[in-house]
Order: structure tokens, then sequence, then C-alpha cells
């Protein structure tokens, strides 16, 4: 029979875009969870997030809009299945044409689009799975809609939309299949000046 898996999920660190570095007591948090495996959502936008954090648990990572403006090649998507659950990772922008209007459409009614719209369209692009990993908005989710469970962990480092707060997940599939997916954050460091 197979071994239950623990799976830390993030997204969204953005380090050396919009941050120095990956948020110190996230990086400790994840540690102390003892992962067997991290899942990177996209918006790495460094190899050395993924290096650092190969240091904890072996970690597949996705390719965000903003790794592919920075050149950082990863897979735009990544299929899992463990212990029978059909899982996928992918950044959640689609393409850089659906980023790009999605943006116009910001810009021209200062609507974005929901996570219901996110989570709709990542359904029908990805049917065969049962759980769907994603990144991209910086706001957490945690649902189950259409039969599918949705998990993005939001932003990665501290900013507004997360109030000023990391956040990861931790998925844990047991042997049988079920599961359980808890969504965490973390305080982050206070910054000092020298």
């Amino acid at each position: 029979m197979p071994n239950s898996q623990k799976i830390v999920i993030l997204a969204d660190t953005h380090v050396g875009d919009r941050t120095k570095s990956l948020e110190p007591t996230l990086f400790s948090a994840i540690q102390r969870e003892q992962p067997d495996q991290i899942f990177h959502a996209g918006d790495v936008c460094t190899p050395e997030v993924i290096e650092q954090l190969e240091t904890i648990a072996p970690t597949l990572a996705v390719q965000g809009n903003r790794d592919w403006f920075l050149g950082y090649k990863l897979p735009k998507e990544v299929h899992h299945e463990i212990n029978g659950l059909k899982i996928t990772l992918a950044h959640g922008h689609f393409s850089i044409w659906s980023w790009f209007w999605n943006y116009v459409r910001l810009f021209l009614t200062r609507e974005a689009h929901s996570d219901r719209h996110f989570q709709q369209e990542l359904g029908k692009q990805y049917p065969e799975a049962d759980i769907i990993i994603y990144g991209h908005l910086h706001y957490s989710s945690n649902k189950i809609v259409d039969g599918k469970h949705f998990l993005n962990p939001g932003v990665g480092y501290p900013e507004w939309r997360n109030n000023f707060r990391p956040g990861y997940i931790v998925l844990t599939i047991n042997s049988d299949g079920t599961y359980t997916a808890i969504l965490k954050f973390v305080n982050p460091q206070p910054e000092t000046t020298v």
C-alpha cells in the first residue's frame, strides 16, 4: 500500500522581483512542517528559491507570468498522481495573452476577474484533475467547486492582499487517497536597519 505524503504548497514568492529574498519565517515554517515534497505554483522569479527549498524537500515548480517575463524557464503545468489522486500544478494565468487581456480589462473597467472565474477556467482546462493547485491572484483559496478542490496559498511574501502575512498550504494525502488541506500564514520577520 502507498505511503501518506505531506506536501507544502506555496506560490508567488517573487524573489528578486518584488522582494529581496525568501521570507525567513516562511522558510522556517516550511522546515518545521518536514514535508515529503514542496509544490511551488509559479512566480518563483529566480532559481535560488528552488535551490533553497530543495534543502528541505524535493520541489516541483511551474512557470508564472513573471517567470516568463524574466526568462526563467519552468514547465507551464505539472500533472502528478499521489495515492490515486490526480493533482495539477499550474500558475493560473493561462497564457501571456490571457494575462495581458485581463490587465486591459482591469484598466478599462476597474474590475479584475474573480477567483471563481479562474477556478471555472482551470476546471475546464484540467478536467481530469481532482485537485488543482494555482497561484497568480495573490489571494488564498481552499475550496471545492464543481467536484474539484482548488488550492491557492496566496502570496509568499508580505503584501496587502494577505494582510502582510505570507501563506502556504499543507496538503496531507493519506495512503487510502483521503486528504486534508490546511491554509497557514506566518508573521514576517521585521526588517532591521544597521
